[in-house]
């Protein structure tokens, strides 16, 4: 320091000196920290501006407002929503809300938007307009029916039940909805040991013979010995796909050559030998062409909702379209075996 100020030999002037040099670094790094942060802001807005979508709604912001315009906007609204372009509905639902003075027609709205974000997945955005809605309109049951669905793929089954009892107060019944989501709630709980949620699983098809897609799919997963001690209790034709799909490790095949259509399944697959018909048209056809020795033949399923016959791929335990509960059919169409094969290259 001496060398660097020969005619400065305070202490004093040095602490000074010092202390300026860290706040001058300090307060240069601190602006040049918020240069890069709105730097990367910038780049990050010309990203997005990449994907930036022109829906309905800047369409109809160019549109002076008519009170006419509403009904028409209403049903092109659910229109959408129907289709699946729900983006397009959830704006021109909240295009309306922003103009509407109808307290009827803003709830419908509400209800609506609500429900287009439901089937959308935005599913804490539809709790917080079912919510809104449900303020002062505590019973409106579809709004209740709605929640607790939301609740449901939330895994928020506490709540789910809780909603349940709204919905019992308003006397409806409420008994499978309650079993329903006590048992996906102990499947789902995360404290309940293994060997205790088995046991539990088993106790509840004991007493009420019910859900039973959701049942064999969890014991026939994490406890098949129990799930086969029990499968002369279940309606076959209702679980067909759990039963082509199980992995051979997991059959057991005593149980499986003591029930018929047990057989039958199993024989179609290929894993014991043909069984005798029992009435299942392409079950027994599959057993016949084993027989004969064609094996190009397996089955594929799709699954159809009994309520609003709508068919889908996938299983489900609520239709995803209408939200019925257990309402899925399972249907069976042969289809050629495409299995792969290993290719020589060389």
């Amino acid at each position: 320091m001496d060398a660097l100020l020969i005619d400065y030999r305070d202490p004093l002037f040095a602490v000074l000196l010092i202390v300026g040099m860290v706040f001058v670094i300090a307060f240069v790094s601190y602006w040049w920290g918020l240069y890069v942060k709105s730097r990367k802001s910038r780049r990050l807005q010309r990203f997005l501006k990449r994907f930036e979508t022109h829906g309905v709604r800047k369409t109809l912001e160019r549109m002076p407002f008519q009170p006419a315009m509403v009904q028409p906007l209403v049903l092109l609204a659910r229109a959408y929503e129907k289709s699946g372009e729900y983006n397009n509905a959830i704006e021109i639902g909240l295009y309306l809300l922003e103009h509407c003075e109808d307290e009827t027609l803003t709830y419908e709205l509400m209800e609506l938007v609500g429900t287009t974000y439901m089937h959308a997945g935005f599913l804490e955005r539809a709790k917080i307009t079912f919510l809104q809605i449900l303020k002062s309109n505590p019973r409106n049951q579809k709004v209740l029916n709605d929640l607790m669905v939301v609740y449901e793929r939330l895994q928020e089954y506490d709540r789910a039940l809780e909603v349940v009892e709204s919905l019992e107060a308003m006397d409806l019944e409420v008994e499978d909805l309650r079993h329903y989501l006590g048992l996906k709630r102990l499947i789902a709980d995360p404290g309940l040991p293994l060997e205790k949620k088995v046991e539990q699983v088993a106790d509840f098809y004991e007493k009420h013979r019910a859900h039973q897609r959701i049942v064999f799919e969890f014991l026939l997963r994490n406890a098949p010995q129990r799930a086969w001690h029990m499968v002369r209790n279940a309606k076959v034709e209702e679980l067909v796909d759990i039963f082509w799909f199980l992995p051979t490790s997991f059959l057991d095949l005593d149980a499986i050559k003591a029930d018929p259509k047990l057989r039958a399944v199993y024989g179609a697959r290929g894993d014991i030998a043909p069984a005798e018909p029992v009435g299942w048209f392409l079950i027994d056809l599959l057993n016949h062409l084993r027989k004969t020795g064609y094996r190009e033949a397996t089955l594929q399923f799709a699954y159809l909702c009994k309520a609003c016959k709508q068919q889908f791929p996938v299983p489900f335990d609520r239709c995803p379209k209408c939200l019925a509960l257990e309402s899925a059919a399972v249907e069976l169409e042969l289809t050629k075996d495409e299995r792969e094969k290993s290719i020589h290259l060389l």
